[in-house]
């Protein structure tokens, strides 16, 4: 049996419901502290939030080696989406995302299977990827920030060479599921099919990534966004973290006393890089802080947000994110005012 970290990047299916080669793909991707069971669930309650316009449902599985791990991979995740604004790009962000195009380009001459691992497929296919940096920071085993805080030669690196250090030619925070929901997209734009995509907390920014990477890869192709469809609960991204053409095709839901989706929602750059040790020294404080808030703040879970829990606010929840998987995105006039926003749920009805 596959350990968690194993299953990064891996597809993951509810079992009853294996995708059956419909009009509508469904691709999840999850957030921080899912392990492949909890994922599994949120699978399941989608299976079933669609069960009277059936889709295919298959989860791009986020794996997790704890909240620092997690939270680390977040913020550096975040900070390279702040780059890719436009009016933040540099040549050296610029150079990044081509980076990331051509791994692509790799990955959709091959024909995947679920388990594929990613990383060590571009390796084989191209093996100078494989030597223009260090593995990912998430390699099989929890991030130790205290060793990495002690680093002296990092004090005098910039975030470009932090970046090449940590991910070399890869993309930041959680390459696997990136790449992977990158491929996944492309296939489903390619085979014709309308694609959902549903993201929570971490898996949003995963999500916001890929899109970057898919928008450069269809460069000069204007209707790749027309069939996409993007749904994310627990929002740990601005509109302005995606691609301006799929701001339209976004609608984001979040509880009004969700403190961890507020944080991230306003982290706009990791700007102290400067300073490296006091840098991760807050890393560590607000990564505390953050897991202790998932522990206790179940606003921010994903079974809130799928209606799993008894919450008032969870049942509205789920029932948008069932209209929004079941009506038609360029007819239904409720759909349409839902574009583009970021829905507030409140906790009691006014």
């Amino acid at each position: 049996m596959l350990s968690e970290a194993q299953q990064d990047g891996h597809l993951i299916y509810y079992p009853p419901a294996l995708p059956k080669g419909l009009g509508k793909r469904l691709l999840h991707v999850n957030g921080v502290a899912s392990p492949v069971d909890k994922q599994r669930r949120d699978l399941e309650a989608l299976v079933w939030l669609s069960v009277e316009h059936p889709l295919d449902v298959v989860g791009v599985h986020n794996s997790t080696e704890g909240f620092q791990a997690d939270i680390l991979e977040s913020l550096l995740a975040k900070s390279e989406l702040y780059r890719l604004w436009p009016q933040h790009r540099t040549s050296e962000s610029q150079e990044r995302l081509q980076g990331y195009v051509a791994l692509l380009k790799l990955l959709c001459d091959q024909s995947l299977s679920d388990q594929t691992d990613l990383l060590t497929l571009v390796q084989e296919l191209s093996p100078k990827n494989g030597k223009t940096g260090t593995p990912p920071l998430k390699s099989g085993f929890p991030i130790d920030l205290s060793i990495m805080k002690q680093l002296p030669f990092m004090q005098q690196m910039g975030w470009a060479e932090f970046e090449a250090y940590a991910y070399g030619s890869y993309p930041t925070g959680a390459p696997r599921p990136t790449l992977r929901l990158a491929y996944e997209i492309v296939r489903a734009i390619r085979d014709g099919v309308e694609v959902f995509v549903t993201a929570h907390s971490q898996g949003m920014i995963i999500a916001a990534l890929a899109f970057h990477i898919v928008a450069a890869f269809f460069e000069g192709y204007s209707k790749w966004t027309e069939p996409l469809r993007f749904i994310g609960y627990g929002p740990a991204i601005m509109f302005e973290d995606l691609p301006e053409s799929v701001q339209s095709q976004t609608v984001m839901i979040q509880h009004r006393q969700d403190l961890v989706a507020e944080s991230f929602s306003n982290v706009r750059h990791v700007s102290l890089w400067s300073n490296l040790q006091n840098y991760f020294k807050n890393l560590i404080d607000n990564a505390n802080e953050i897991a202790q808030l998932v522990n206790t703040d179940s606003h921010h879970s994903a079974s809130l947000y799928l209606g799993l829990t008894e919450e008032p606010s969870g049942t509205r929840s789920a029932q948008l994110i069932q209209l929004l998987l079941s009506e038609d995105w360029k007819t239904s006039t409720y759909v349409q005012s839902l574009r583009a926003n970021r829905i507030i749920l409140e906790a009691t009805h006014l």
